[in-house]
Order: structure tokens, then C-alpha cells, then sequence
């Protein structure tokens, strides 16, 4: 049986054909400390 190619084929092709570029996730897990805190910061309320 042949495969007939679809339009939306080329676009999942080399890091996304696996759905997940491993590189890039690198980079955001290294990122995230820029961005998110883990502990829940507490804003002092005016009086």
C-alpha cells in the first residue's frame, strides 16, 4: 500500500515529527528561573 502525502506532512518533518525539540526545552527549563518562582512571593498590604 502506498502513502499518499497530505499537505500538512512537510510541516511535521525533523524536530517536530516527534513533537518535541529537546534543544528548546533545554533553553526554556535553563530560562524558566528568569521568569517563574517556585515559592509564592507575598506582597505587603498598605494600611
Amino acid at each position: 500500500m502506498m502513502k499518499q502525502e497530505q499537505w500538512w506532512d512537510h510541516m511535521f518533518t525533523g524536530n517536530l515529527e516527534m513533537g518535541l525539540n529537546r534543544e528548546r526545552i533545554t533553553e526554556l527549563e535553563e530560562e524558566n528561573f528568569l521568569y517563574f518562582s517556585e515559592e509564592e512571593e507575598v506582597v505587603p498590604q498598605e494600611q
